[in-house]
Formats: C-alpha cells, structure tokens, sequence
C-alpha cells in the first residue's frame, strides 16, 4: 500500500480515533465530569491536527501537479475528516450546554433547600 491510498486510511485511522474521544467527551459531560470532556476534545484535535495534515498534502501535491487522481477511498477519508470536525464543533456546544444545565440545576437545588 502505498501514495494516495496509504494517505486515505492513514486519515481514517486518525479521525476515527478522534471521533471516539469525541463520544466520549459527550458521554463524561453528560455525567458532569467536564475537565474530563475538555481533555478528551483536546485529544481528538491532536488526531484531527493529524488526519488534516495528511489531507494538506493531497491537496499540495494537487496545487502542484494537477494529476491527482482522487478515489473513493480519498473521498470517504476526506468525508470522516469533514464529519468528524463538525462533530467536534457539536460536541463543544454540548458540553457548554451540559455545564449550563449543571450549573442551574445546583442553583435550582440551592433555593429548595
């Protein structure tokens, strides 16, 4: 394996590794463990910082030769890369949402008290 198709799985392995931190980080805000989930999204940006490095050089070598030949591999990777950045951008409205909800709830069960 090697060129184009070597790049594709080497951003799939990537991204796929920073979509499950991604998860994951959804799942410990949800549970209030919210240092937790900003260390997990920290984690998936280095994976993503990554996968988009191995795209930049498809894209570079494009810029260059013009004779790319891109394949459905490429794209899939290319679509992983895309969907899980918009992922991560959810993911950290979620975790500020958790942390609001956390934060009224304490508020909530204060006054009842």
């Amino acid at each position: 394996m090697e060129g184009l198709e070597l790049i594709a799985f080497n951003i799939i392995g990537m991204v796929g590794s920073a979509k499950s931190k991604v998860m994951e980080s959804m799942t410990k805000a949800r549970t209030g463990e919210f240092e937790a989930a900003e260390q997990l999204i920290k984690e998936a940006n280095e994976f993503l910082v990554q996968g988009e490095k191995e795209h930049f050089q498809v894209i570079t070598q494009e810029a260059k030769e013009k004779n790319v030949e891109l394949t459905l591999l490429f794209m899939h990777a290319e679509d992983q890369l895309m969907s899980t950045v918009t992922l991560r951008d959810i993911a950290n409205e979620m975790i500020e949402n958790y942390r609001m909800m956390f934060n009224l709830k304490s508020l909530i069960d204060g006054n009842l008290e």
